[in-house]
C-alpha cells in the first residue's frame, strides 16, 4: 500500500500523495479529515509520511480498530451496561449461542476473574479474548 501510495518513489507519501491514495482506495474522508491524518501520521513534521511511520500509523490504527471491536463485544455481553458482566450475563450470552455449560460458565470466571469480585471487568475480559486468541477453543 505505501508503494501505491508513494508514486514518485521518493521513500516518503506527501499530502498530495495521500489524498490520491485514500481516494483510489474508496475512502470518504473529507481534505481536513485527511490532513488530520497527515498531521498526526508525519510523527517527525517533515511534511511527508515515511515507511517507518506508515507503518507505525496503521499499527495503531488496527489497534484501535481491534479495540473497538472488544469494547462493542463487552457491551454485547454486559446487557445492564453496570461495566462489569456477571455470572447470570455470561450465563445468558453463552446460552443464547449454544455454548457452555454450568461447569465451563463457573471455570471461565474463575479463571477471568483476576480480582475475585464474581464479575468480570472490561480489564479481565480483554485479557481473557487476548488469552483466547492465542490458545483457540479454550474461551468459548
Amino acid at each position: 500500500m505505501f508503494t501505491n501510495m508513494d508514486t514518485d518513489n521518493s521513500g516518503s507519501i506527501t499530502y498530495e500523495e495521500l489524498k490520491a491514495g485514500l481516494a483510489r482506495l474508496g475512502s470518504k474522508l473529507t481534505e481536513a479529515e485527511v490532513k488530520q491524518l497527515m498531521e498526526a501520521a508525519d510523527v517527525d513534521g517533515n511534511g511527508t509520511i515515511d515507511y517507518i511511520e506508515f507503518i507505525t500509523a496503521t499499527m495503531h490504527r488496527h489497534r484501535l480498530e481491534r479495540d473497538e471491536h472488544l469494547f462493542k463485544a463487552f457491551r454485547h455481553f454486559d446487557t445492564d451496561g453496570s461495566g462489569h458482566i456477571t455470572r447470570d450475563e455470561l450465563e445468558a450470552a453463552m446460552k443464547e449461542y449454544g455454548m457452555g455449560d454450568e461447569a465451563s460458565i463457573r471455570e471461565i470466571i474463575s479463571e477471568v476473574d483476576t480480582d475475585n469480585d464474581g464479575r468480570i471487568n472490561y480489564e479481565e475480559f480483554c485479557a481473557m479474548m487476548r488469552s483466547g486468541t492465542q490458545h483457540p477453543g479454550k474461551f468459548f
